[in-house]
């Protein structure tokens, strides 16, 4: 594994693990491989593929890494051809999208894949969900004012749609136990098990609170009330995304080995 630390102004700290795609050849397909297992340890399922790259993103996740860097070069190795920047947590939704997108070319015999580049349609429908969850870096950096400290500076103006076409789509998803849900929301009381602040108000009456995994089902956390906690949605996307996630994750468990969950 090969990391690069990144400190912007602006932001703080990324450790950015860099993985490189096979070059174009004639075709103009990269892939980024996440993994080479051997023979007998290959995915044959979607679940297996999903198994795999969460060990190899865990693996990196200990070491330190906030981000992956899907990099792709052109045959001499000296033109760069894409650069996509995505945060590990995300990492987990986009491999269940692209399988659900593409299994065969996903899973790609031995060796999970990611698409960066296409010249067909079944690689850049690949392409296009590794857009979906990363940044593309050669675009910034061939904006009007490069930056790449400060996503929201740049100046084009998207024009959007008026009428978005809909679109059909399936992924993967793990079975929640909603009893499971349901016993947290009523634990909590109304209260962010994490803060204590009271969730707002709903129609209905009830406070809104957001069923949170502590250790994430991707990561083979359990789907238990030991291992569910009742957040705000503010605490809850930091769950997520913060930067104090980790710090978050073992407040959590200790909160509710307090309460006795």
């Amino acid at each position: 594994m090969q990391f690069v630390t990144v400190e912007p102004e602006s932001d703080s700290k990324m450790v950015v693990w860099v993985k490189c795609a096979w070059k174009p050849g004639k075709h103009g397909n990269c892939a980024v491989q996440m993994a080479f297992p051997g023979k007998e340890e290959r995915a044959h399922t979607p679940e297996e593929v999903i198994t795999i790259v969460t060990e190899k993103v865990g693996r990196a996740e200990q070491r330190g890494a906030t981000h992956v860097l899907l990099l792709a070069a052109d045959n001499s190795g000296q033109t760069p051809l894409a650069a996509y920047l995505v945060p590990l947590v995300a990492f987990g939704a986009l491999t269940e999208a692209a399988l659900a997108v593409d299994f065969p070319l996903t899973q790609n015999g031995a060796s999970p894949s990611f698409y960066v580049t296409a010249t067909g349609p079944r690689q850049e429908a690949l392409v296009n969900v590794v857009r979906t969850f990363g940044v593309d870096l050669l675009e910034i950096h061939s904006g009007p004012q490069a930056n790449l400290d400060s996503l929201d500076d740049l100046d084009d103006r998207p024009v959007g749609a008026q009428q978005p076409p809909r679109i059909k789509s399936s992924a993967l998803a793990f079975q929640r136990d909603p009893a499971v849900r349901a016993y947290v929301i009523r634990r909590a009381q109304g209260r962010c098990e994490h803060c204590g602040m009271e969730g707002f108000l709903m129609l209905d009456g009830k406070k809104y609170l957001e069923a949170h995994h502590i250790i994430s089902l991707a990561d083979q956390g359990p789907d238990t009330v030991e291992n569910v906690i009742a957040l705000c949605p503010e605490h809850h996307r930091q769950a997520h995304y913060g930067a104090r996630r980790y710090e978050m994750e073992t407040e959590m468990i200790e909160k509710l080995r307090r309460i006795g969950a």
